[in-house]
């Protein structure tokens, strides 16, 4: 009989091939070569090896400026998050240069060469010199993670190249993933011996699979809370089979299930899934007839204060809003957006505020309502104003401030602008104008066709 891979397995897996290619001393630039679904565990691998528990000698570091094909300006954004490490933080916790002087561990004093170029070189050069500054770490290497490339962005094989052929100094290595299936990183041959590709033989959809059915079956007598999540996961392998004919039947039983859990939180659980599933599997109208039932069940649940309502309420607003939104029935999606953001500012989910105002700022922009497109994304950039920097410039957050830009250049005057840019600087650091400028920012300003006329 087979055993099931587990995800603990599968984990053993990833150390035991990265043990395997640290003893190898000649390589500078570690990928990663996966599927899709083994993203996520390398990923955890490599960010454990940045903490205290990390069991192998090299010191993790890790960058997340989003890649840009102008290298000069990419390596610029690079030097400035390796600056930030060194800044201030409000959080204690998160202050690590901080804890390492509070507990003595620092022989002197550091701060980075802000003279230098900012060049990856300059922070090889700025890393090593940090090593030295850190009691036991003054021969201990650095090995510096970059997370995978999306599949929108270009290949990042050049880049690399370039690194290898300046050169790393002896403590620096660099490791990132790439996808098989679509892969961002070309390494020209000349540098294939400063290269190791590592293809673990991995199970993860199956070691997945057997975590989520541990419990599961088919008896009465097992865990119906179990059985509900197995279903889940039955319907959600539907949605990746186009025109599955047993998609109706999965959701049916799910539906099922939701009810025999007891209580009105489980069934609207179940409809909200019931909506996801099929707008994934592209039946709108399905799954607008699901939606609406878990709005305005949830609503009922808000309205008892009953934790369960609001996050599947603003789940299925989301759903339904891009349901109408992709018929182009604009103002209907609208009035569900601002209903989404209005909600979201008495939870306190800023996200939302950020989601919801933003969304509505693109569609009355569609719709040729500029001034009003504009103060809706200015109310989404205030949403946006209470989450992490860190998270404002890897989010949603761009494509509000990159549209806010636009139009405000086109129906606003000078001074409007200068306020505009000096509170992005502040909301995203002096790089406010490289971020906007990234790969698919250009997409946040595109307006769809409207219909001759547009009643909607």
């Amino acid at each position: 009989m087979t055993t099931s891979p587990t995800i603990g397995q599968e984990f053993y897996k990833v150390r035991e091939t990265w043990a395997a290619a640290d003893r190898d001393h000649q390589w500078k630039l570690a990928i990663w070569l996966i599927q899709y679904a083994d993203v996520e565990i390398i990923d955890k691998f490599l960010e454990t090896e940045r903490t205290a528990i990390g069991v192998f000698k090299e010191i993790f570091f890790r960058f997340d400026s989003p890649y840009q094909e102008d290298h000069e300006a990419y390596e610029q954004l690079l030097w400035n998050e390796f600056l930030e490490w060194f800044e201030p933080v409000p959080r204690e916790e998160y202050d690590v240069y901080g804890a390492l002087k509070k507990d003595g561990l620092l022989k002197t004093d550091y701060q980075p060469d802000r003279h230098l170029a900012p060049t990856v070189q300059s922070i090889w050069k700025e890393l090593r010199r940090f090593m030295g500054c850190v009691r036991g770490l003054e021969e201990t290497g650095c090995c510096i993670y970059f997370p995978p490339l999306r599949p929108e962005q270009a290949d990042a094989g050049a880049w690399y190249a370039d690194v290898l052929k300046k050169g790393l100094p002896d403590g620096i290595r660099l490791v990132t993933i790439d996808i098989a299936a679509n892969s961002r990183i070309t390494i020209p041959r000349t540098f294939a011996h400063q290269v190791k590709i590592l293809q673990p033989s991995l199970q993860m959809v199956a070691a997945i699979n057997h975590e989520m059915d541990k419990g599961g079956g088919n008896s009465d007598t097992i865990s119906v809370d179990a059985r509900f999540r197995k279903q889940i996961r039955k319907v959600m392998d539907c949605t990746t089979q186009p025109d599955s004919p047993t998609l109706d039947q999965e959701i049916s039983v799910l539906l099922s299930l939701s009810k025999k859990m007891g209580g009105e939180p489980h069934e609207v659980a179940g409809m909200m899934i019931a909506a996801q599933a099929y707008f994934m599997a592209r039946e709108s109208d399905k799954s607008a007839g699901y939606a609406d039932k878990a709005i305005r069940l949830s609503r009922q649940l808000m309205d008892r204060n009953d934790p369960a309502g609001y996050p599947t309420w603003k789940s299925c607003v989301m759903i339904r809003a891009a349901i109408l939104a992709g018929k182009k029935k604009r103002k209907q999606a609208i009035a569900l957006y601002e209903a989404l953001a209005l909600e979201a500012v008495n939870k306190g989910d800023a996200f939302m505020i950020m989601e919801g105002y933003r969304l509505c700022g693109h569609l009355h922009y569609e719709l040729g309502q500029m001034n009003t497109a504009f103060e809706n994304l200015l109310l989404s950039m205030t949403g946006g104003s209470y989450l992490e920097r860190e998270v404002r410039r890897q989010s949603t957050f761009l494509h509000a401030a990159a549209m806010a830009v636009h139009l405000c250049e086109k129906i606003r005057g000078p001074e409007d602008l200068a306020i505009l840019e000096s509170n992005l600087q502040e909301l995203l650091g002096d790089d406010w104008h490289t971020l906007l400028q990234a790969d698919g920012m250009d997409k946040a300003t595109v307006r769809r066709k409207s219909t001759l006329f547009e009643f909607n």
